[in-house]
């Protein structure tokens, strides 16, 4: 089985590292058995896996047909966007990731919050405005409360911003939306802008794989997208995560079946009925209040990062057949894993991330950490320079500790990251303390 994983980041790298090991540790004997090919990837991924260089749709596609793909994976966003699954299923190459059309839930949050209204979905109540007066309203009838505003576009990560007073808010969604000489803060990502009311709760992230009206649940994690230590400084792609959580957490089996019944399986029939099927990752934002009732924050259409490192990496699972049905649109067999083993990611960063990263400091220690048990160190922004890899990115390593609890995880992740050398790197100490049961 030849399979194609498409992007360039940790996420990438932890979707190869699972399919090519099926339900276990490690990868599947016989080289002729299973290929996982990385395209275009990165330094760090080309130390265990091919890589091929290409970064446009046309290319990506001419790549999948000289390889003979009987399987892509669509990692990032931004190709989806782009068509790349509408562009696939032209020449014949079944891809695990929406067409363009499906794609809106995750490229446009108005669309997104009026498919789940369509839906039924339990969210919060909003308005998608284009200027400052018509979200007048909608202010004045919660003075005293907090919102959040949401460039409607793709901003990687960046274009939420969480107000804790209706002034703080009518300032932000005057910077997003802009003005005629600044345009729009995010360009046409926030020409158009979500407000809505703020959730109470704890966040987390389910994924069900999904294929047109049928789906399954992958699991739940929780990740960390402030910058800093106490959920301090701007919000980042994501500083770590855990996962799978489980009952200690407040996510039973049930739980899970109740989200994909409320949640997943009515967006997947609003979607097929509006003739945008869905064939993918469904990546359920969450905002679990103090009762237990879960409300949807935002879906996206591909496997969250660095959630995906943490789940992967601790579920033994073959995610290969199940992915492959999914895009075939066949039905797809649960994703149950082996054992309950708990995953921890903390992210590594580059200087200066999230606004203006430095590129090019030498990273030293990277196969010393490797090294470490129950430990594998997925590269995001690595890159080859003169004497070894370096810093390419503004996130630059996800390092996954696995283990019998989440304490465990985390010691051996944060044990890792130790060994981990990058002048003026960051990442947090924090990770993980809402689901620890010692005392850091």
């Amino acid at each position: 089985m030849k399979i194609v994983v498409v992007g360039s980041g940790g996420r990438e790298h932890a979707l190869a590292w699972r399919l090519c090991r099926g339900a276990s540790s490690e990868p599947v004997a016989g080289s002729s058995d299973r290929e996982v090919v990385v395209v275009p990837g990165n330094a760090g991924i080309a130390r265990g896996f091919r890589c091929v260089d290409a970064k446009t749709v046309p290319a990506i596609v001419a790549v999948c047909q000289a390889e003979g793909a009987d399987l892509v994976v669509v990692g990032p966003e931004s190709f989806l966007d782009a068509g790349l699954a509408d562009a696939l299923g032209d020449v014949g190459i079944p891809c695990f990731g929406p067409r363009k059309a499906a794609a809106r839930l995750e490229s446009s949050k108005a669309f997104m919050k009026d498919v789940a209204r369509a839906a039924g979905v339990p969210t919060s109540d909003f308005v998608a405005v284009t200027t400052l007066a018509q979200a007048e309203p909608f202010f004045a009838a919660r003075a005293g409360r907090g919102v959040v505003i949401k460039a409607d576009g793709l901003c990687a990560g960046k274009g939420v911003v969480v107000c804790d007073t209706v002034d703080e808010g009518r300032r932000e969604l005057a910077d997003m939306l802009g003005t005629a000489s600044s345009g729009p803060r995010f360009g046409e990502a926030s020409r158009t802008v979500v407000v809505e009311d703020v959730l109470p709760g704890a966040e987390l992230s389910v994924f069900a794989l999904c294929s047109d009206e049928q789906a399954v649940i992958l699991g739940a994690a929780r990740d960390h997208k402030r910058i800093g230590d106490g959920d301090t400084g701007p919000n980042t792609g994501g500083m770590g995560a855990v996962g799978p959580l489980g009952p200690d957490e407040g996510v039973s089996d049930a739980f899970l079946e109740d989200i994909r019944l409320r949640f997943i399986l009515p967006t997947l029939k609003e979607l097929a009925r509006r003739g945008t099927p869905f064939r993918g990752v469904l990546f359920a934002g969450l905002m679990n209040d103090a009762a237990g009732q879960p409300s949807l924050l935002e879906f996206n259409v591909r496997f969250g990062d660095p959630e995906t490192e943490a789940l992967l990496f601790a579920l033994d699972v073959d995610l290969a057949p199940v992915l492959l049905a999914c895009a075939r649109g066949e039905a797809p067999a649960e994703c149950r894993p082996t054992g309950d083993t708990k995953g921890a990611v903390v992210v590594i960063a580059a200087p200066g991330y999230p606004t203006d990263p430095e590129k090019g400091a030498p990273i030293v220690g990277l196969m010393a950490a490797d090294a470490q048990p129950d430990v594998q160190v997925f590269c995001a922004g690595v890159g080859r320079g003169s004497f070894g890899f370096v810093v390419d990115g503004g996130r630059v390593l996800a390092v996954a500790g696995r283990g019998p609890t989440f304490d465990v995880a985390l010691d051996r992740a944060y044990a890792a990251v130790a060994h981990v050398q990058i002048e003026g790197a960051q990442f947090r100490r924090d990770i993980g303390a809402s689901v620890r049961i010692r005392a850091n």
